[in-house]
C-alpha cells in the first residue's frame, strides 16, 4: 500500500466515514427489502457513500508528512464527491435521454472529476497497482490510435474517453453492478457472523477436528481458514483474521515460519473456491452467466476437494519429514458460549442454503441469512449483541466492502476500454489462433493473463475484469461456459499468492516476520495442484458434474480417484517425503506422473496412475524394511 496504515483520521472525518459506512449498509438492506431503484441510482448512491467513507477513513498521499494538509485534502475530495455524484444522480435521466454521446460542459466536468475521484479512491484502498492498470486503460483510450498494427484503434476525443469512463460502459458498468447487487450483502453477512462470534466457531471446530494428529496444527489452519474464507471472500483479510492464531500455532508445533505463513496464505485462498458460498464467487458467476447457482456449486465441489487434499497432504508429509509430535491443542471446552455460536452458525447457513436451493435471489438469501443470524444470536445469551455490537455490525457491513466496491468501480474503466477499442477482440484472436495449434499453450496464455491482470486486486474485481478480456477466447477454443468462468475465477483467486503482488503472502509475512519472497516461493510449491486444476476440468469436464448420471458414475469415480492419487503424488514430490525421504529421481517421477494424471486424457492418465502406484508401493516397501516399527501416520 502507498501509505502507512497507522494513519488516524480526525474525529469529524472519522464520524463522517463511519456514518457513510453505516448508511451504505442500510441502503443495501433497504433496496433489498424495500424500494428497488433504477440501476444508475443504486450504483451512484452506493459509490458516493463508498467514496465518502474511503476519503474519510483511508489515509491520503500527505498523511505521513503533513497530516493536517492531508485531512484538508480529504475534506475537499468528499465535497467534490458529493458534488459530482449529486450532479450525475440528478441529471442522469436527461443525460440518457438527450445528451448521451453529446455531453455538455457540466457533464464533462462531472465525468472528469468523478473519474479522478474513483482513481484516488482506488489508490487509497488498493494502492498504486490498480491505479496503474486503470490509468493505463485511460491512456490507451487517449493515445492508442498511435500504436501500430492490431494494437491500434480509432481515435477517441477527450469527451468520448471521459464518457466511456464515467458511464454504464465504465465506472457504472457490470463490475460495480455485481458488487452492489450481490457482493455487499454477503459482506454484511460476514460482518454479522464475525460480531456474533459465529465466525470464531470455525477456528474452535478446526482445532477439535485436528487434535491428536501429527500435522494437527496445520490441518486446523487449513480447515479454519477454508471455512471462514468461504464467507470472508478476501484472502488477505482472511490471513489477518485467522493467521494471528494459526501461524503461531504451527510454529509452536515445529513447522518452519515461512512454511507456516505459506500454509495460511494458500488455505485462505481455498475458502473462495469452496462451495457453497465461494467468497460470493458463485453468486457473481450466476449473475453474469445465467447458469443456475446449484450447478455452479456442484461444479466446484470436486476441484475444491482436490485443492484441499493437496494442501492437507503436503502438511502431513511435512510433519512426517520433521517427525513432529501429535497436536494436543483443541482442549477448549464445548461450553454454553460455543454451543450458542454453533447454533447461530448452523441457523444462518441452513437459511442461506435452503433459500438458495429454493430459487430465491442471492441478495435476498444473504439478507435473510444475516437476519436469521442476528435473531438467533439475540435469543441466546452467549452470542447476544449489545447496542454497540449492533452498531458495529451496521458500520462494518459497509466498511468491509469499501475495497471491493471502489476497486470494481475503477475496474469498470478497464472493461470499458477493452470493449470500445476492440482490444478484447484482438487478445481473443491471438489466444484463439494460438489454440488452433496447441490448446494447452493457449490456456497457459489465458491463465497468465488472468494472474497478471488480477495481481493486487480483490478476487471479484480481478475475475470480472479478466472474464471480459480472456473469457471469450477460451470459449472460442471449445471450452464450456461453466468451465471457462471457473478457469478464470481460479486464477483470479490464485493471484493473491503469485509474486510480485501477492497480497495474501504480504499479510502472512506481516505476522511471521519472514521475507515475503520466501513465503511466496513456499506458497507456490504448496499450490502447484491448484494451478493445474483448471486444466484438469478442461480435459476432464466430467469432474464439474454437469451431466452426472448412473451411466457415467463409474467413469467419474475412476477419474476422481486418479486425480486424488495424482494430487497426493505431487504433494509428496513437493515435500520430498512419503513414509521416508524420497530420492531425487523418485520425486521427479512422482511429480511428472502426477501432472500427467491430472491434466491429460484418460489413456495417459491411467498410465501415469500406474506409475504412481508402482513408485509408492516401492517406497512403502523400502520404508517398512528400514523401520519395522513405523510411527503413527501423520
Amino acid at each position: 500500500m502507498s501509505v502507512s496504515p497507522s494513519h488516524t483520521p480526525g474525529p469529524a472525518l472519522r464520524a463522517l466515514g463511519l456514518t457513510a459506512c453505516a448508511a451504505l449498509t442500510a441502503f443495501i438492506i433497504w433496496t433489498t427489502v424495500g424500494v428497488r431503484y433504477p440501476g444508475q441510482i443504486m450504483y451512484g448512491i452506493s459509490l458516493m457513500l463508498g467514496l465518502v467513507a474511503t476519503f474519510a477513513l483511508k489515509p491520503g498521499p500527505l498523511a505521513q508528512r503533513f497530516p493536517a494538509s492531508d485531512q484538508a485534502l480529504s475534506w475537499l475530495l468528499i465535497i467534490l464527491t458529493l458534488a459530482s455524484s449529486g450532479y450525475y444522480l440528478v441529471e442522469y435521466q436527461d443525460i440518457a435521454a438527450f445528451r448521451e454521446g453529446l455531453p455538455n460542459r457540466h457533464d464533462m466536468l462531472c465525468y472528469a472529476v468523478g473519474t479522478l475521484l474513483v482513481l484516488e479512491g482506488a489508490r487509497r484502498v488498493e494502492g498504486w497497482t490498480l491505479v496503474a492498470i486503470t490509468g493505463g486503460a485511460i491512456l490507451y483510450l487517449l493515445y492508442g490510435h498511435w500504436l501500430p498494427g492490431v494494437l491500434g484503434h480509432r481515435e477517441f476525443w477527450l469527451d468520448e474517453v471521459l464518457e466511456v469512463s464515467y458511464s454504464y460502459q465504465g465506472i457504472y458498468g457490470i463490475a460495480l453492478a455485481a458488487v452492489v447487487d450481490v457482493v455487499l450483502m454477503f459482506v454484511i453477512l460476514g460482518a454479522t457472523l464475525r460480531h456474533t462470534g459465529a465466525g470464531d466457531f470455525f477456528n474452535f471446530l478446526a482445532l477439535r477436528l485436528a487434535k491428536g494428529k501429527r500435522s494437527g496444527a496445520a490441518q486446523a489452519a487449513i480447515i479454519g481458514s477454508a471455512m471462514f474464507g468461504s464467507v470472508n471472500g478476501s484472502a488477505p483479510a482472511n490471513v489477518m483474521s485467522t493467521g494471528v492464531l494459526t501461524i503461531p500455532m504451527m510454529k509452536r508445533a515445529g513447522y518452519q515460519s515461512r512454511f507456516a505463513g505459506a500454509v495460511e496464505a494458500v488455505a485462505s485462498c481455498s475458502g473462495q473456491l469452496m462451495p457453497p458460498i465461494m467468497g460470493v464467487g458463485a453468486f457473481i458467476m450466476a449473475e453474469i452467466t445465467g447458469i443456475p447457482y446449484p450447478s455452479i456449486v456442484l461444479a466446484a465441489v470436486i476441484p475444491a476437494f482436490l485443492y484441499l487434499l493437496a494442501l492437507s497432504g503436503a502438511v502431513a508429509f511435512e510433519a512426517g519429514r520433521l517427525n513432529l509430535k501429535p497436536e494436543q491443542s483443541g482442549d477448549e471446552p464445548f461450553d454454553a458460549k460455543r454451543r450458542s455460536q454453533g447454533l447461530v452458525l448452523v441457523a444462518g447457513f441452513t437459511a442461506l442454503i435452503g433459500l438458495l436451493l429454493a430459487g430465491y435471489s442471492p441478495t435476498w438469501c444473504g439478507m435473510s441469512a444475516a437476519a436469521v443470524v442476528l435473531v438467533v444470536a439475540m435469543l441466546l445469551p452467549g452470542t447476544r449483541l449489545s447496542l454497540s455490537g449492533l452498531r458495529d455490525v451496521l458500520v462494518d457491513g459497509g466498511r468491509d466492502g469499501l475495497a471491493v466496491l471502489v476497486s470494481c468501480a475503477a475496474i469498470g474503466i478497464v472493461i470499458g476500454a477493452v470493449s470500445v477499442t476492440g482490444l478484447g477482440v484482438t487478445l481473443n484472436q491471438a489466444i484463439v489462433s494460438l489454440g488452433e495449434d496447441n490448446l494447452v499453450l493457449a490456456l497457459i496464455l489465458a491463465a497468465c493473463c488472468s494472474i497478471l491482470l488480477g495481481m493486487g486486486l480483490p478476487t471479484a474485481a480481478s475475475y470480472l475484469m479478466v472474464i471480459f478480456v480472456a473469457g471469450p477466447a477460451i470459449l472460442d477454443l471449445g471450452v464450456g461456459l461453466l468451465q471457462t468462468h471457473l478457469f478464470v475465477f481460479y486464477y483470479a483467486v490464485l493471484s493473491a499468492i503469485t509474486p510480485p503482488v501477492a497480497l495474501a503472502v504480504f499479510a502472512a509475512a506481516a505476522i511471521t516476520g519472514d521475507r515475503s519472497i520466501s513465503i511466496a516461493l513456499s506458497a507456490l510449491r504448496l499450490s502447484v495442484v491448484a494451478f493445474l486444476l483448471p486444466f484438469a476440468w478442461v480435459f476432464h469436464p466430467e469432474i464439474n458434474l454437469e451431466a452426472l448420471s448412473a451411466n457415467n458414475l463409474p467413469m467419474l469415480v475412476l477419474t476422481v480417484a486418479m486425480m486424488a492419487l495424482a494430487t497426493l503424488a505431487i504433494s509428496a514430490a513437493n515435500v520430498g517425503f512419503f513414509q521416508r525421504s524420497l530420492k531425487g529421481w523418485e520425486r521427479l517421477v512422482l511429480a511428472v506422473a502426477g501432472i500427467a494424471a491430472l491434466t491429460q486424457g484418460m489413456t495417459i492418465s491411467l498410465a501415469a496412475t500406474l506409475i504412481i502406484l508402482l513408485i509408492t508401493a516401492k517406497v512403502r516397501h523400502s520404508a517398512m524394511i528400514a523401520k519395522p516399527d513405523s510411527e503413527a501416520p501423520s
